[in-house]
């Protein structure tokens, strides 16, 4: 789904809205929760990008993907509210928001799997925010480079610097807190 279209009648316009939040929702709050680091207060945001998506969407001009003018008003929105003093960072569910995706079968290895993906995304939160930002939407959100310079409104080989001295960062991270290695995807 490239382009949006104002639909004919209301009925097809909250389909439309329907099925951007089924497809990007998650993405969403992912993305939300990484400025916040609260799930509930990432939901919170998600309503509202949602709801500002559904105000301005005749304005979309289709120069990116709905999936990527989703993100860039979300990182705004998340932007504005940590920069608002209204909303504290809470580190209570760490990984929770990226944690809901494949858990495997062996209890053993869910907690394994769980102390490292909160491991790894510790680290990630503790880099500088530059390489932060670019190391959520990428990994976090499964964004091409190209889609997170959309997003973030910088240039794709910027991104990609980013992405490489972010990894070099975490996996000193990664090595002072135990040894765990970072795979370059």
């Amino acid at each position: 789904m490239r382009h949006a279209r104002r639909k004919e009648t209301p009925a097809e316009d909250a389909a439309l809205l329907a099925e951007w939040m089924e497809l990007y929702g998650g993405d969403v709050i992912r993305l939300a929760y990484s400025y916040v680091h609260n799930f509930h207060k990432a939901e919170d945001i998600a309503q509202d990008v949602f709801l500002r998506a559904w105000q301005h969407y005749g304005e979309f001009q289709g120069q990116s993907s709905v999936k990527t003018w989703l993100l860039s008003i979300t990182a705004n929105r998340a932007r504005d509210v940590l920069r608002s003093g209204a909303e504290r960072r809470e580190f209570a569910d760490e990984g929770e928001a990226f944690a809901r995706e494949i858990e495997p079968c062996d209890p053993a290895d869910v907690v394994a799997d769980k102390l490292a993906r909160d491991a790894v995304w510790r680290a990630i939160r503790a880099l500088p925010e530059t390489y932060r930002e670019v190391m959520e939407l990428y990994y976090g959100n499964d964004l091409t480079t190209h889609e997170v310079a959309q997003v973030l409104g910088i240039r794709d080989q910027t991104v990609r610097t980013r992405l490489h001295r972010g990894r070099q960062m975490l996996e000193r991270a990664l090595a002072e807190q135990g040894g765990m290695g970072v795979d370059h995807a």
